[in-house]
């Protein structure tokens, strides 16, 4: 699904210039409203780089609706959307949205529902977060069929290195 095992997180406008500069070829969009999302998200697409769109983190919509998906879908119209939600996975699989499940592994509970929900739900990828934690994809990797990002907290490139070695296909994170 993603070209390249780094992806470019843009949590604010000022990283926006640096990833159009980047040969990476996949943007995390975690920032943004309803209103200036269409422009932003043309801009990154015209210069070559497949987008994803936090939904959960857009101000003004409720993306877990069918018609809020469907703006999303559209009018913002990115390649994908990350969502911590089932709900707005659900509805972007509807729209033929590609979809990342953002998961928070913050126990071993956290985990069993997280590939309870994954199972079940089915999206093209799962982000698995904080990405420091090379054991824990590796188990999460061998308990789903889906495809691993990890995301957050890295801050060097031999930690995002661990993650892909662990059995991630990507790395997302802002100091690319």
């Amino acid at each position: 699904m993603f070209n390249q095992p780094f992806i470019h997180a843009i949590t604010n406008e000022h990283q926006e210039e640096r990833c159009l500069q980047s040969d990476l070829s996949t943007i995390f969009l975690l920032t943004g409203n309803m209103h200036l999302l269409p422009d932003q998200v043309y801009h990154f697409q015209k210069k070559g780089k497949e987008v994803f769109v936090h939904v959960d983190l857009i101000s003004g919509i409720a993306c877990h609706t069918a018609d809020g998906m469907k703006y999303v879908a559209e009018v913002i119209a990115p390649d994908g959307i990350i969502s911590t939600r089932s709900q707005s996975i659900m509805q972007a699989k509807k729209c033929g949205l590609k979809t990342v499940q953002r998961v928070f592994l913050i126990d071993s509970h956290a985990l069993e529902k997280a590939v309870q929900t994954v199972n079940k739900i089915k999206p093209d990828a799962v982000e698995a977060m904080p990405g420091l934690m090379p054991r824990v994809i590796k188990d999460l990797v061998g308990m789903t069929k889906v495809p691993i990002v990890a995301g957050g907290l890295f801050k060097t490139k031999d930690e995002m290195n661990q993650a892909l070695q662990a059995g991630a296909i990507a790395v997302s994170a802002s100091i690319i």
